[in-house]
């Protein structure tokens, strides 16, 4: 049984969020701002978080910015801000995915189950990821262990976050390939369209930081087209 975290300073939102998370077989834990969550997912060690933004005693970006020092779960914002800039801030700092209010219940729970599908494992009706799983892929000096979801770089581990795991993963079955933005954005967030391409530069541009050298850039941009991770 998967456990999720949810952050709302709404008793509310979180009683109806953990109704609907429930009826998909979840174990709920709540908190009603980031200072309680910090201390809920260090008790509760939850599989992925669910958190509002605007919250008293301590935000949502201050307390991801704090769980990304203990943790790579996923973290998804649930939030009243829906413009770029709040998504590409919430993106930058460690989250994975954001659902903007007013929101269905059903279809956020729907969304967290998404999420949790595509960091702890696969669904088994898609034929090319199961046949990656249990392998190891190579790309330079970057080795992917898919089975045990671990990117090493010359023999060292590199720190991602769940949704970056996601994308080198991505990259790396489809290496050679030029992959699209909504390609990158429908594999790696689950959804199948784009709100803006800001989004997906960040990420790649964080992805990129963590891989890349002086002796080169593993993926890379294919203008008018898209991006291609190479040797």
């Amino acid at each position: 049984m998967y456990k999720v975290l949810v952050v709302d300073d709404e008793p509310k939102i979180t009683e109806l969020l953990r109704v609907c998370l429930e009826m998909q077989g979840m174990s709920v834990v709540c908190a009603g701002n980031g200072k309680e969550a910090i201390e809920a997912f260090l008790r509760e060690k939850a599989d992925i978080v669910l958190t509002d933004i605007m919250m008293p005693v301590c935000d949502g970006y201050e307390f991801v910015s704090k769980l990304r020092e203990i943790s790579n779960v996923p973290v998804m914002f649930l939030t009243a801000k829906g413009d770029t800039l709040d998504k590409v801030k919430g993106l930058s700092i460690g989250a994975d995915d954001y659902i903007v209010k007013p929101f269905d219940p059903l279809e956020a729970a729907a969304r967290v189950s998404a999420n949790l599908r595509r960091c702890y494992g696969y669904d088994r009706g898609d034929n090319s990821k199961a046949e990656n799983e249990n392998k190891k892929i190579e790309c330079g000096d970057l080795t992917l262990d898919i089975n045990a979801k671990v990117l090493t770089k010359a023999g060292q581990p590199v720190d991602l976050t769940a949704l970056e795991y996601k994308m080198i993963e991505y990259f790396m079955i489809n290496k050679g390939r030029v992959l699209t933005k909504n390609q990158i954005y429908e594999a790696v967030w689950d959804n199948s369209i784009i709100p803006d391409d800001n989004s997906i530069m960040v990420a790649i541009s964080k992805l990129r930081s963590k891989i890349s050298d002086d002796s080169g850039d593993h993926i890379k941009t294919i203008r008018g087209l898209g991006y291609r991770m190479e040797d």
